[in-house]
């Protein structure tokens, strides 16, 4: 099936909308990850680096 010029011109928008809407999505995303960081940061200092992991072997 071939498509016509005013199909792909259609197609083209579509995928820009969804696109713009995905970008709005991780943006979102994004503000939401950064704010919690924070979050546990301020709310767990005690606990940063407790636990028993020896790291120096994580990155072996």
């Amino acid at each position: 099936m071939t498509k016509t010029t005013e199909d792909l011109v259609r197609e083209i928008n579509e995928l820009r909308s969804e696109l713009k809407q995905m970008r709005e999505i991780v943006s979102m995303l994004f503000s939401i990850v950064v704010e919690s960081e924070g979050d546990e940061v301020e709310e767990y200092p005690d606990y940063l680096g407790v636990g028993g992991i020896d790291q120096t072997r994580l990155n072996n």
